[in-house]
């Protein structure tokens, strides 16, 4: 019989009853040990020894024995099971034990942000996960979907069919300037706004063009004195001189307490965007993955953010 005929006639189950015959020489054990009724298990010996074109088992006396060609089957239909039932089961993940590389994309907030405390959590509990960081684009999406890429994690609303999302927390702008800043105190005027030079960056994602909207919504003008490719470098420029800048929220909090910075609120309405950890359905049932995944929810995710859901999807 060719090859893809006899995989056509052989599934788990036969092969199981088949073994179960063999180590029980008896029609009516063997259907006990696997949880089928004698009719049943007498159809399949009938089809076993059609595929295999040998009786397989002859009776002598109160007993099955196996032919020849049986016993001969035997150890391969066991190793078979062996690798069926493997391939069935799902794919342990050990942390403690792996050298898993993660490539996540990011944007340098969430390098100052994310990065340090993820970074702690895993070397005490994954020490041989290696994380490849790649910038956060609008071509990030394309890397998800190719395989480029884990993990994206910020703001990319334009994701559609075919990615996942999960909600982590929500973001919005403030306004950052040195503590001791010559004319400025703990609240932002919009006279003292417009009248300060500025530190800006320049936009590369849709978060960083929500404050600009913002600003231009509000009539108001800002005098850029530098404008930056990141944020590299900003938190050291606006402490060590008479400029401000509008940065997101949790970004200007931790450069508060490391630097002689002061944070006030913006002096006009800024919307909030969610700050979501991205993935492409490809990835979404891999062990490995789902516990990074469920590492960085446990780490940043708010309460107050729905569970995963399909990417486009309304919060």
């Amino acid at each position: 019989m060719e090859w893809g005929r006899l995989m056509g006639n052989l599934d788990i189950k036969r092969l199981e009853a088949f073994l179960a015959l063999y180590q029980c020489q008896s029609v009516t054990a063997a259907a006990l040990q696997i949880g089928v009724s004698q009719s049943t298990l007498s159809f399949t010996l009938a089809k076993l020894r059609e595929v295999f074109a040998d009786p397989l088992f002859v009776r002598s006396g109160q007993v099955l024995v196996p032919t020849e060609r049986a016993r001969a089957l035997a150890p391969q239909v066991h190793d078979a099971l062996q690798t069926l039932r493997s391939l069935m089961e799902p794919t342990q993940f050990n942390p403690q034990s792996t050298a898993r590389h993660f490539r996540l994309s990011m944007t340098d907030i969430s390098h100052i942000v994310l990065m340090p405390r993820l970074l702690t959590h895993l070397r005490a509990v994954a020490p041989g996960v290696r994380l490849d960081v790649q910038r956060l684009t609008v071509e990030s999406g394309a890397a998800l979907a190719g395989a480029d890429a884990d993990l994206a994690l910020g703001y990319l609303p334009m994701l559609d069919a075919g990615f996942y999302r999960q909600g982590l927390f929500m973001q919005t702008f403030v306004c950052l300037q040195a503590h001791d800043h010559p004319r400025l105190d703990e609240q932002m005027t919009r006279e003292a706004y417009e009248r300060e030079g500025h530190v800006d960056v320049a936009p590369q994602m849709s978060s960083q063009l929500v404050v600009q909207d913002a600003v231009q919504r509000a009539g108001l003008r800002r005098e850029v004195v530098v404008r930056l490719p990141n944020y590299l470098g900003l938190s050291a420029i606006v402490a060590q001189t008479d400029l401000i800048a509008t940065v997101p929220q949790r970004l200007a909090e931790q450069w508060a307490r490391l630097e002689a910075l002061r944070v006030s609120a913006p002096p006009f309405a800024c919307p909030t965007y969610e700050v979501s950890q991205y993935w492409h359905e490809r990835f979404h049932r891999d062990p490995a993955h789902r516990w990074l995944r469920q590492t960085i929810a446990e780490l940043f995710k708010e309460p107050v953010h729905p569970d995963v859901r399909p990417s486009g999807t309304a919060r």
